[in-house]
């Protein structure tokens, strides 16, 4: 994989060459239909973890390589905490990650049947 952010060999695991976690996601790559979607999610997961709770949140995967297919593709969010959660903590990300399942049918959770 390349910094540009096209796919490299198969078991390059998202790796640079300097060892470093390639990034392949972009704003400017977001397809203005998931706006909303990934502006949601910003505000959800700041509503519920304050700036003492949570590091960053980070947002990976097909929607912001801007290569997702509405109603196919779910929502990657990686949140990094201060400090080891707490079981509340998972709970609440569990709970944010449900409600953004069912804010939107541009998201797929994956646990629709498939046609």
């Amino acid at each position: 994989m390349t910094d540009s952010g096209r796919r490299g060999s198969p078991g390059d695991k998202g790796l640079a060459a300097d060892g470093t976690i390639r990034r392949e996601a972009s704003l400017s790559r977001l397809s203005a239909t998931f706006t909303p979607v990934v502006e949601a999610a910003r505000a959800r997961i700041a509503d519920a973890f304050d700036a003492t709770q949570l590091h960053s949140a980070f947002l990976y995967g097909s929607i912001p390589r801007g290569t997702a297919i509405p109603g196919v593709f779910g929502l990657d969010p990686l949140l990094a905490p201060r400090a080891e959660p707490t079981e509340a903590d998972r709970a609440t990300a569990r709970s944010v990650e449900a409600a953004l399942n069912d804010s939107s049918d541009l998201i797929d959770d994956g646990k629709a049947p498939r046609p």
